[in-house]
């Protein structure tokens, strides 16, 4: 079958928005099962995240620099930077109020969960992270299980992973700024949250569009794999909130949902299509 510009944006955002609502069933599964210790986990681990996007981010800066950027030409990598910044900040505040600026982080080792660096062909994991793998397999094997089939396509492929692995985030970010007001925590959590979704959905659907402009026909790339394999994804992104979230989901819960998404029976939550 073959699409057109339109259509394939139109395709991979319906993708994305059937992963907020997987994503979302997790959040809603640990808003029925809360304990304090899960509260810790999420908060911690997605606080990592940030400082990990701030790492990555800085290095994309400088990779920039290298390669001639002056000027203004770097006003969009700082802006960005700044962004990643504050959006830690939010999460570390949160963490500070809730257990105390002197209290040690409750979660070891979280500076290792997402550690990137720039390589040939985008993210590379860092060998701190590799190290300390084991400790979060499910969040490993969603930035590194579809390497396999990144290596042998065209980078126009490559783009669209790489935009829809920060795009997919703003879903999760989404699905937590709904949560309920129910005590300061989930309060405050839910403020941070939507400050971080607003700031993703307002340049994501610009970066897959113009992404969507830039393809041919001529780049010879099979689509409807690309769209399995973006859904898979999405499921993997699944297992790591749901490990994120110390399993609130059971893995019978998590296949019905891998199902539900690589068969197209889940209904998408249009927040991205809205956005655009």
């Amino acid at each position: 079958m073959s699409y057109t510009r339109d259509q394939l944006e139109t395709e991979v955002i319906r993708i994305l928005e059937q992963g907020t609502a997987a994503v979302k069933q997790v959040i809603d599964a640990y808003l029925a099962n809360r304990t304090p210790e899960r509260d810790m986990n999420w908060l911690c681990l997605q606080m990592a995240k940030e400082f990990g996007a701030i790492m990555l981010h800085s290095d994309f800066a400088k990779q920039a620099i290298r390669q001639g950027a002056d000027g203004r030409a770097m006003d969009e990598k700082f802006e960005t930077i700044k962004e990643e910044v504050a959006h830690f900040q939010g999460l570390y505040n949160l963490l500070n109020r809730t257990i105390g600026p002197d209290t040690e982080i409750p979660v070891k080792d979280i500076y290792r969960y997402v550690v990137a660096n720039v390589g040939p062909n985008g993210m590379e994991m860092d060998q701190s992270m590799i190290e300390k793998k084991d400790n979060w397999p499910a969040n490993f094997e969603y930035l590194t299980g579809c390497n396999d089939y990144l290596k042998g396509q065209h980078p126009w492929v490559r783009r669209v992973f790489a935009a829809t692995l920060e795009g997919a985030a703003a879903g999760f970010h989404w699905s937590c700024s709904k949560m309920p007001a129910d005590d300061d925590f989930l309060k405050e959590a839910a403020r941070v949250e939507r400050g971080i979704a607003i700031d993703e959905l307002r340049h994501g659907p610009q970066e897959l569009r113009e992404i969507c402009e830039d393809y041919s026909p001529e780049f010879g790339i099979d689509l409807e794999e690309m769209f399995r394999m973006l859904r898979h994804a999405r499921y993997l992104e699944v297992r790591q909130r749901n490990e994120q979230f110390l399993h609130p989901l059971s893995e019978e819960e998590v296949e019905r949902i891998r199902q539900s998404l690589m068969d197209d029976q889940i209904d998408p939550i249009n927040i991205y299509s809205e956005a655009a």
